[in-house]
């Protein structure tokens, strides 16, 4: 697996990183599928986990939509953007909490399709989602 700047990655745990990259630089989240269950499991289960052994992971490919989401303001002395945490549903039925990163000024809507992306952070790369760009008529 290679990482964002085209280094490659350490085998990483899922749990911890939770997508795949693909050659183009679009991601897929991954989820868990464990045993006979037919419901996944979002974030996969760590490594450490007894259930683990007994789970797949599964690649999130369908388009992801917006349930719902809420605006976080920060206090004025972090000097921090409000910033827009969304629950996320995928057609393989589940649903991940994640940022939502919009263009200045525009509002997120109830049922708009998104698409992963990675963002660079304090702590690392983290996914985020990103409205799905219209093609153009």
């Amino acid at each position: 697996m290679s990482s964002m700047n085209g280094e490659v990655n350490r085998r990483v745990d899922p749990s911890l990183q939770p997508w795949r990259e693909a050659s183009d630089g679009s991601i897929s989240l991954l989820a868990a599928q464990v045993g006979d269950r037919k419901s996944l499991h979002f974030p996969p289960l760590p490594e450490t986990s007894p259930l683990a052994k007994c789970s797949v992971l599964v690649e999130l490919t369908g388009t992801p939509v917006l349930y719902s989401y809420t605006i976080v303001h920060f206090s004025p002395k972090t000097n921090k953007a409000p910033q827009t945490l969304g629950q996320i549903d995928y057609p393989e039925g589940v649903r991940v909490l994640g940022c939502i990163e919009l263009p200045a000024g525009r509002r997120p809507i109830i049922g708009e399709s998104l698409r992963p992306a990675l963002q660079m952070s304090e702590a690392g790369p983290i996914y985020v989602f990103h409205p799905l760009e219209k093609a153009a008529a």
